[in-house]
């Protein structure tokens, strides 16, 4: 059996440099778009469907629900704007205390109102957006949901009873096209 000379171990050791060198600069290009993508998705608005509606004072809302975690965390965060006829309504899972709320990265002027069934128990009225921590944490009495709509959208008072209905028990017979600001009946097309 033949020993291996010393130039041979050389040239294995220079090529294991080498490709230690390489898996080294995909690893940090690797880091680098990772981060870059995950720093995107992180901060891209999220986009719920509409799944209810509200109907206040004449003007119908359509509302986005958040209720996971993840929906309820991220909320209205980084949108640009929120059309005058639509709103998010948060799903607690439960009723709760002391609910508090933030601005934080929400680029645009809210009325945050805290329900419980449905009924108006804390109103926050023209939230500012907050870019930099600590921002003011709004509390609501007692809410199992919350609702945010653009400031001044809506005349709601703390005590209204809101009428939000989810679109799945609207009767079918009296739902027309759906624009994207409302839903209008077949008889007011």
């Amino acid at each position: 059996m033949k020993t291996l000379k010393i130039n041979s171990e050389k040239h294995l050791y220079v090529a294991a440099f080498k490709l230690l060198n390489i898996l080294g600069l995909l690893a940090g290009v690797s880091i680098i778009v990772g981060t870059v993508a995950l720093d995107y998705v992180q901060t891209r608005p999220q986009d719920l469907p509409v799944t209810h509606i509200l109907t206040k004072g004449g003007r119908t809302f359509n509302l986005e629900a958040a209720s996971t975690p993840e929906q309820l965390e991220k909320g209205l965060k980084f949108r640009s704007s929120l059309n005058g006829e639509r709103g998010m309504l948060f799903n607690l899972g439960g009723e709760i205390y002391n609910v508090p709320f933030w601005m934080y990265k929400v680029n645009f002027p809210l009325d945050i109102f805290y329900l419980k069934d449905n009924v108006v128990t804390t109103a926050v009225y023209n939230a500012q957006p907050c870019y930099k921590t600590p921002c003011p944490i709004y509390k609501g009495k007692v809410a199992n949901q919350v609702l945010e709509l653009v400031k001044g959208a809506a005349n709601i008072k703390v005590g209204d009873r809101l009428n939000i209905q989810p679109l799945s028990v609207l009767p079918k017979n009296n739902i027309g096209i759906y624009s994207g600001n409302s839903l209008r009946t077949k008889n007011n097309r």
